[in-house]
């Protein structure tokens, strides 16, 4: 399969708010739903049928995970450093960082189904986004392509099946049961890769390095303590963690990722700050404290430069 990519001019990311289809799949009221995170704002699904795969698609990053079911349509699939004949049907997941790169075979009639969602989508429900950013499909360097018999495929179709008629719907708990639904996808999708033997993965330097730097990252949350402190908030401390340089950090996950460990970290800190501040009823002061600040107007000035908000109109 080497040559049939080439190197992209300039690398695009893929957002969900510009999709052409935007004003269909993220922009449903819902009403009557006071103080909720909209489903709409953070997920869709759709027949590949009905939203066929463009011809072929530049390497590109996304702001957004995404599953495939595919039953039929093959191509030839790149994700990060690995590429893939995909003969369906099979199961793909593709995570937000590495590159992708996709060339249908032929014009052959396309089926299946995908769902996009960002991680807010799991805002409200920690350790279920914990298990979505440390699923081995969705890791940098693993392997995102699940071989399917025909029975196999068809147990999958109706999970997307269910989800389909939870997003068409305005029933109560449907965001709940999307996430429900999402997770069953990706615990029966790990069951089938672990009954299998292990595909082998070529892994470089540079994604070992991220896996180890995101994996260090993530242990530190999320905080449910007022006596908990974050210890690593730096480049320069996670570095020193990993025994390597901080240039050396930030450009191997720069390599990896499309962004450097310092835009990971203050990522995190962000998300962690809009939880404790949504969900508890702590002081400001006390978050700020907690998040490693010095003073809660260095907390405020950085929430604010990372969302738009300051910390109290956030919470309203």
């Amino acid at each position: 399969m080497s040559g049939k990519f080439k190197s992209p001019n300039r690398i695009s990311i893929l957002k969900m708010d510009d999709l052409s289809q935007d004003s269909i799949i993220l922009n449903k009221s819902i009403h009557d739903i006071s103080e909720a995170v909209f489903t709409d704002r953070y997920f869709s699904v759709h027949s590949r049928r009905d939203y066929n795969c463009r011809h072929d698609i530049a390497a590109s990053r996304r702001d957004y995970f995404k599953i495939s079911l595919i039953t039929a349509g093959p191509g030839h699939f790149r994700l990060g450093h690995n590429e893939y004949h995909i003969k369906p049907p099979v199961l793909m997941f593709i995570n937000p960082t590495d590159l992708k790169t996709w060339m249908p075979d032929d014009e052959a009639e396309q089926d299946g189904y995908y769902c996009i969602f960002k991680e807010e989508l799991f805002e409200d429900a920690p350790q279920d986004r914990e298990e979505v950013l440390n699923h081995p499909m969705f890791t940098t360097g693993g392997n995102p392509v699940v071989n399917l018999t025909e029975a196999e495929a068809r147990y999958f179709e109706s999970i997307f099946t269910q989800l389909k008629l939870e997003f068409d719907s305005e029933d109560p708990f449907r965001e709940e049961a999307i996430r429900i639904y999402i997770k069953l996808l990706m615990l029966k999708a790990k069951r089938q890769v672990n009954a299998e033997a292990p595909a082998h993965t070529t892994i470089n330097a540079s994604h070992m390095l991220t896996k180890r730097f995101v994996s260090l990252l993530e242990k530190q949350f999320p905080i449910q303590s007022l006596h908990t402190q974050l210890q690593l908030k730096t480049v320069k401390a996670f570095a020193a963690e990993l025994h390597v340089h901080p240039n050396h950090l930030n450009a191997s996950v720069k390599t990896a990722t499309g962004k450097n460990a310092s835009e990971h970290i203050k990522h995190r800190i962000t998300l962690e700050a809009k939880l404790l501040l949504k969900h508890t009823d702590w002081q400001i002061s006390e978050i700020a404290d907690c998040l490693g600040f010095d003073a809660p107007g260095n907390f405020t000035q950085f929430f604010k430069k990372h969302t738009g908000q300051a910390p109290h109109l956030f919470r309203l």
